[in-house]
């Protein structure tokens, strides 16, 4: 055998050693990427499994106002655990919270008036504002929290109908995105 056949072997299984030692390490270093990735994505799904529980469990039965907004403006509202009123103008104080308002409730739903049905919104633009706080009370009643509570709550919120705050995981990120699979 020649030197140049025996040094262009040796060339190549040197070559194949270096290649599976950085192989190696760069499959070792995916194989921790993907199992970190793993253990968070269980952690965040079961976060959302308790928290969906949560919502189906509470919502029904805890304190939650619901108010009907327009243009960012309060029009109405309710709270669903006892006959008091709530004391916001605008869905802007919700979001930034300042008033303590959010620790009061459970949830508080904003639905937006366009997604009342077009007679309903044109009653509450020429009722009183006990008749509007009616109005809306009953399609409360009869639109979300009738049958399915959170599929209501999912289509109304998919479809862009309601806001949710005191943000959990299922509301920061989307409703929808942790109730339905």
């Amino acid at each position: 055998m020649e030197l140049s056949t025996v040094v262009g072997i040796l060339v190549v299984i040197v070559v194949v050693a270096l290649l599976l030692k950085l192989l190696g390490k760069a499959v070792s270093f995916a194989i921790s990427v993907i199992s970190v990735v793993a253990v968070v994505w269980l952690v965040v799904i079961g976060l959302r499994y308790l928290d969906e529980r949560d919502i189906r469990d509470k919502f029904l039965d805890s304190n939650n106002l619901f108010v009907l907004q327009e243009d960012g403006n309060v029009i109405t509202g309710f709270a669903t655990g006892g006959n008091e009123t709530p004391s916001v103008d605008s869905v802007e104080q919700l979001s930034k919270d300042e008033s303590g308002l959010l620790d009061k409730y459970y949830k508080v739903v904003a639905v937006s008036k366009d997604a009342l049905p077009e007679k309903t919104a044109l009653m509450i633009d020429a009722a009183e504002q006990g008749d509007k706080l009616r109005l809306f009370q009953s399609y409360v009643e009869n639109s979300l929290l009738e049958g399915d509570v959170t599929g209501n709550l999912v289509a109304e919120e998919k479809e862009g109908n309601i806001s949710v705050y005191k943000e959990t995981l299922a509301f920061r990120h989307g409703i929808r995105e942790v109730l339905v699979p």
